[in-house]
């Protein structure tokens, strides 16, 4: 469980700093969609660690909401990429709709502190 609980924490501060450099920063930077992907990655390994722990998939409103959160945060990624390479309306977009991404996942995540 410990390594798992690391991972999901590594998220945490991967996932934010990459959100709120970008928001802070009013642009997106290709360190930050390194660092988003790397949090991306981070979350992946925990909640798959968590789940071999636990032997099976549970369906809890916790690892449903959890599913659901890594699959938003997957595709916030591939938003994140489009918006590099884009630029213009579609980083515009991506620096509006990427707070209420990181807002649920730290829902999710703060959901899921009595479990361990």
């Amino acid at each position: 469980m410990f390594f798992a609980v690391t991972f999901i924490m590594a998220a945490l501060i991967l996932y934010s700093t990459a959100i709120w450099s970008e928001r802070l920063n009013k642009g997106l930077k290709l360190w930050m969609v390194i660092v988003f992907s790397l949090g991306f990655l981070c979350d992946l390994t925990g909640t798959t660690l968590m789940r071999v722990i636990a032997g099976r998939i549970i369906l809890s409103a916790h690892a449903i909401s959890g599913y659901a959160a890594l699959f938003i945060m997957l595709g916030h990624l591939i938003c994140a990429i489009i918006a590099f390479n884009r630029r213009g309306r579609a980083q515009a977009y991506f620096t509006h709709y990427s707070i209420y991404a990181w807002c649920f996942w730290i829902v999710v995540f703060i959901l899921g502190i009595p479990k361990i």
